[in-house]
C-alpha cells in the first residue's frame, strides 16, 4: 500500500520596492517558473508593496537572492 506524503504549503511575505506594471512583469517573469511556487501576489496599494507567496519547501533568501538579482529590495517580514 502507498502512502502519500502531503507536503504542507508556506507562505512567506515580503516588503519589496515593486512599484509599476512594469516591475510585476519582471517579477512574473521569475516567479511563474518557479516550481515550487503555488501562488504569488504584489499589493501595490501597500506602502510595503508586500510580496505574498504561497510555496512548497523554498526559503525566503531564495526569493530575496532572485529579486535582488533583477533590481529590487526585498527582505521578509515577521510574522
Amino acid at each position: 500500500m502507498e502512502t502519500m506524503i502531503e507536503k504542507e504549503i508556506d507562505i512567506l511575505v515580503f516588503k519589496t520596492n515593486i512599484k509599476y506594471k512594469k516591475d510585476l512583469e519582471k517579477v512574473q517573469d521569475i516567479l511563474k517558473v518557479h516550481p515550487k511556487i503555488t501562488k504569488w501576489h504584489v499589493d501595490l496599494s501597500d506602502r510595503d508593496k508586500v510580496l505574498r507567496i504561497e510555496s512548497i519547501d523554498i526559503l525566503p533568501h531564495q526569493i530575496i537572492n532572485q529579486l535582488q538579482q533583477v533590481g529590487f529590495s526585498c527582505e521578509e517580514l515577521p510574522d
